[in-house]
């Protein structure tokens, strides 16, 4: 058997194996999407009812404690949510938006938030930085709070 033989063989099971694993991500999602979008609304009206009685700082600190209560990326994923719909109903805290970059800088962006992080005392946390990341959103996106 000629190696280009070996070659396309093993190709296509790597072909297979990766059609599969997508397959059982897309009916993990297909099976699970009603919860999760419950867990994601729910994450949302909490973060709202926070708001009410708190700053966009607290806002940040408190999504902070949720994700590091918690693990695994879905827990992220509400604290993220959580985040971004206590933001946009909460009292402005003064310099909030000072120094951020926006969201479409990545490399600033990321920088921004490893310092932000270290700011909050949870430097080298990757979850501190994925989920501060709803800040430069909120500052420059769609999201842009009201003063």
């Amino acid at each position: 058997m000629p190696w280009w033989v070996g070659l396309l063989i093993a190709f296509g099971v790597m072909a297979l194996l990766g059609v599969a694993v997508l397959g059982g991500i897309v009916w993990w999602f297909a099976s699970n999407k009603d919860r999760l979008l419950l867990e994601g609304k729910e994450a949302m009206a909490e973060g709202q009812a926070f708001a009410a009685s708190h700053d966009q700082s607290a806002c940040v600190d408190e999504a902070l404690r949720k994700g590091a209560a918690c693990s695994g990326i879905m827990c992220e994923v509400e604290a993220k949510f959580f985040t971004t719909a206590c933001i946009q109903r909460a009292q402005p805290t003064p310099g909030f938006c000072d120094g951020v970059p926006p969201k479409n800088e990545i490399m600033k962006t990321a920088s921004w938030c490893a310092h932000e992080c270290e700011r909050r005392g949870k430097r080298g946390n990757e979850r501190c930085g994925r989920i501060v990341q709803a800040v430069p959103e909120a500052c420059h996106g769609a999201l842009r709070t009201q003063p």
